[in-house]
């Protein structure tokens, strides 16, 4: 799982940058690394430990950057990042089930 999780954060950080200039706002170098760094974090874990969704870690990161409400879904990160979510929510629930 760790390709499909080293491929979801990129297509989700380059879809959250074109997203965000659509909308005024920028991810500076500093807040690109934190929150990859965030996501890597959460979504490396085991399976069972994983608490939040990798659209949740975005949208809590953006309120309290940006101290604004974002309600991203994953179809507002691409296509590309769409189907990678969904890839990592089906692979989560096999790894969910296998346990």
């Amino acid at each position: 799982m760790s390709i499909l999780i080293d491929n979801l954060v990129e297509e989700l950080i380059s879809g959250l940058k074109h997203r965000l200039q659509s909308h005024e706002y920028s991810l500076d170098m500093e807040n690109e690394k934190i929150l990859k760094n965030i996501l890597l974090k959460e979504l490396r874990k085991p399976s069972i430990e994983q608490s939040r969704t990798p659209t949740q870690i975005v949208n809590n990161f953006l309120n309290k950057e940006f101290n604004d409400s974002f309600s991203l879904t994953p179809a507002d990160f691409g296509e590309k990042a769409h189907k990678l979510i969904m890839k990592w929510g089906f692979q989560k629930t096999k790894d969910m089930n296998e346990q």
